[in-house]
Formats: C-alpha cells, sequence, structure tokens
C-alpha cells in the first residue's frame, strides 16, 4: 500500500494475508516474479537474531553465508527482524483478472495456455486454476497480471481472451494492491486444509487428463489445483546464487485442500495425496519449500537438492547447532 503511492512494489505474494516473512524466506512466488525475480531474489539485507543471542545484519557485504541462507533456506538459522528489498516501478495500474472456461473445456484451454504463455513475455505473471464458482459449477480458470504498459498487454493478451471462447472474461486494468486480495477470498480462515506441490515437467496431454479427471471427483467446492507459471527472471539467477535452487522449472503444480468440517479430513486428504501421486510421472521430485505440509519431513531435502542441502547444513552447524529454530521445514544441524 505504501509502495504503490509511488508506483512501487517488489514481489509479494499471491494472497495478501501471506506474511513476508515466511515468503521471503522460503523463496517467495508472486505475480512479478517473471519480471523482477522472487521475494528472496529481491532481498538486499536483513536484521536477524541468531540462536546465540546476538543481532546481526546479513547481506551481500556483511555476513554473505547467512545472507545466501535465509534466501531459500527458512527460518532455520535465526529470527529475521527487519527486511530491505528492492523496490520496482509496478501500475499502479496492472492488467489483471481472470478468464474462465467450462470444465468440460479446461483440457483445451489448458493446452493452449501452456503453448501460449511459453512466449510470454516478462511482464506476464500468470498461473490457471481449477477451482468452483460459488453457483457450485466446477471451472477451469487462468489468471493473469500483465505488469507493463496497458496498450501492450490488451495486444499480448487478446488472444488468450478470445481461445474458446470463454465462459467469462474478468481480466481488466486493476490497482496492483487490489490483485493482491483478489484469491483471499478463496481461502479464508479458520477453515481445515492440506496441501501437496511439486515442480511439473511438462504439461503432457496424459498430465492434463489426470489434472481433469482428478477434478470430476474433489470432495469439496473449494478444493483448488493450481499451475503456476515460473520462468523469466526467476530462470535467470543463477543455481546456487540463492538457497532457491529450483530455477529451470517452468510451471509448479499445488493442490490445495481446503473444506470446513474436520470429520471430513482423512478424505479430504486421502483425495489430495491421491491427486499428487497420480501426477508424479509428470513432475520432478524437488518441492517448493513453503509449501510443504507438517507431515513431510522426509521432503525437506528435496526442497534443496544435496549440494545445496549440505550447503545449508553447515550452515546451521555454524548458526545454530542446538536446533533451537525446529518449528519449521527442518534442516537438521549435525553437531
Amino acid at each position: 500500500h505504501e509502495t504503490q503511492a509511488h508506483g512501487l512494489a517488489t514481489t509479494g505474494g499471491v494472497v495478501s494475508t501471506t506474511g513476508i516473512a515466511g515468503l521471503t524466506l522460503g523463496g517467495g512466488f508472486g505475480w512479478l516474479m517473471r519480471k523482477y525475480g522472487l521475494a528472496c531474489d529481491n532481498l538486499l539485507s536483513v536484521d536477524i537474531v541468531t540462536a546465540d543471542g546476538h543481532l546481526l545484519t546479513a547481506s551481500s557485504e556483511q555476513n554473505s553465508d547467512l545472507f545466501w541462507g535465509v534466501r531459500g533456506g527458512g527460518g532455520n538459522f535465526g529470527v529475521v527482524t527487519s527486511f530491505e528489498y528492492q523496490l520496482h516501478p509496478v501500475g499502479p495500474i496492472v492488467l489483471a483478472g481472470m478468464v474462465i472456461h467450462p470444465l468440460a473445456k479446461a483440457k483445451e484451454a489448458l493446452k493452449f495456455y501452456d503453448e501460449y504463455t511459453s512466449r510470454a513475455p516478462d511482464e506476464l505473471g500468470s498461473g490457471g486454476a481449477f477451482l468452483t464458482l460459488p453457483d457450485g459449477q466446477p471451472v477451469f480458470a487462468i489468471v493473469v497480471c500483465y505488469n507493463g504498459s496497458l496498450d501492450a498487454g490488451e495486444k499480448f493478451l487478446r488472444p488468450l481472451r478470445e481461445f474458446g471462447p470463454p465462459m467469462a472474461d474478468q481480466v481488466t486494468p486493476t490497482p496492483y494492491i487490489q490483485l493482491q486480495c483478489m484469491l483471499d477470498a478463496a481461502l479464508p480462515a479458520g477453515l481445515q486444509n492440506y496441501w501437496k506441490s511439486s515442480f511439473l515437467k511438462d504439461l503432457s496431454e496424459d498430465a492434463i487428463d489426470m489434472l481433469v479427471s482428478h477434478f470430476e471427483i474433489i470432495p469439496s467446492p473449494q478444493n483448488i489445483v493450481f499451475i503456476e507459471q515460473l520462468g523469466g527472471a526467476v530462470k535467470r539467477v543463477g543455481e546456487h546464487q540463492t538457497a532457491f535452487t529450483h530455477r529451470d522449472a517452468r510451471h509448479n503444480l499445488l493442490i490445495l485442500s481446503v473444506w470446513p468440517d474436520a470429520t471430513q479430513n482423512d478424505m479430504q486428504i486421502r483425495w489430495t495425496r491421491g491427486l499428487w501421486e497420480a501426477m508424479k510421472p509428470f513432475s520432478h521430485d524437488r518441492v517448493y519449500v513453503n509449501y510443504l505440509s507438517e507431515d513431510e519431513e522426509g521432503r525437506v531435502k528435496a526442497s534443496y537438492g544435496a549440494t545445496t542441502y549440505q550447503r545449508l547444513v553447515a550452515l546451521k552447524n555454524k548458526y545454530d547447532p542446538t536446533n533451537l529454530f525446529r518449528l519449521n521445514q527442518n534442516i537438521k544441524p549435525t553437531v
């Protein structure tokens, strides 16, 4: 809100209630990432209280090893009390919104989306979402944010908005801060939820068929299957420049199950795991650390890969050898 008064912003999450601390420390997906990189790529420095009670500043010039680790390594090395970010020109009006297709047309729409976004400019942030409308109709929606001139955005997005044609086109010039709240209603506080996620190898015809067939049997109308577009500036950062290493993936798959009644927990979790298992042939082994669930301790190493994980363990040994900071996607020390 404050930086937009000056037409500036940095990469934030896609839901307004997401805290910047956890978002940034784990990497930081957002609408602006293809243009300006992840939230952690825009981090200039942090103030951090380490396990021994010292207040340190970490940046490229001071405690650079720690600065590398907090850009993707999560809350394993201390309590960050201050973040300094690089800001960029954004909006304040961007071309954003949803293009909505009936589920019966989801296969064609998702295939077109995949092909179309493969040649998208960095200014386009987007995702494909299987969701249910308030009237109970299951749909496939393409969510876009074009952070550039409105004229250029209108020209580039025209084929995407005309394909089908869609049952609804809600893409319009929108204040960036309003876009940041667009998905809030889908994730209200106080409900049960369970997530599974993986980076996708591709969106082949078989992968698309699997997504559609599983969404046809969702146990809750609040469940969402979200395919996030990566690439652009995310890919141009070196693999070992930060602790976030998944730079080559084009898409991330997030299966986000949400339901109100705790008596449905087993059924909901079973459906979520079932779709995730079915998508394994189309997925990489690695996972975005911010999307790990509490029961996925064994996948923490898969969040980083062997080389980066060992470097993070060495950092943990140095700054938190007793594992004081362990209520997280934990990197265990060896000393």
